[in-house]
């Protein structure tokens, strides 16, 4: 009776994580590693320039239209729950209607200490 019921408990924990890699895979286009894509704000966002550091990625917020700088903010965390932080220069609500932009034309995903890899729109606005 024992041996049975460690039996299922062993076959419940592989299939529990069998199906959180494939729910990751789905997700994110790759198992467990990087992201090859991210999808934020009802939007498709695919990788591209990699260590990136958080006084760049202020710096790209500083040079996008407008009369003040983006804040670099907080938005999302990739994995939800457990993973690294998704920042991004986020568009003024005003200037998104007024030039019919999304939330942001990229995203940045912390990779280490002051690393991040930026994800670009996919598609356009």
């Amino acid at each position: 009776m024992r041996r049975r019921l460690v039996s299922m408990v062993l076959v419940a924990c592989v299939a529990l994580v069998a199906v959180g890699a494939l729910a990751y895979h789905t997700a994110y286009g790759t198992w467990w590693g990087t992201p090859d894509r991210i999808h934020y704000c009802g939007r498709d966002y695919n990788r591209g320039t990699s260590d990136l550091t958080l006084a760049e990625i202020v710096g790209f917020g500083a040079a996008l239209p407008g009369d003040a700088p983006y804040p670099v903010v907080k938005v999302a965390t990739v994995p939800p729950v457990v993973g690294q932080p998704l920042v991004a220069a986020l568009t003024p609500q005003a200037e998104q209607k007024r030039l019919g932009l999304p939330c942001a034309m990229v995203v940045y995903l912390k990779t280490g200490t002051d690393a991040y890899t930026g994800y670009v729109l996919s598609g356009g606005p």
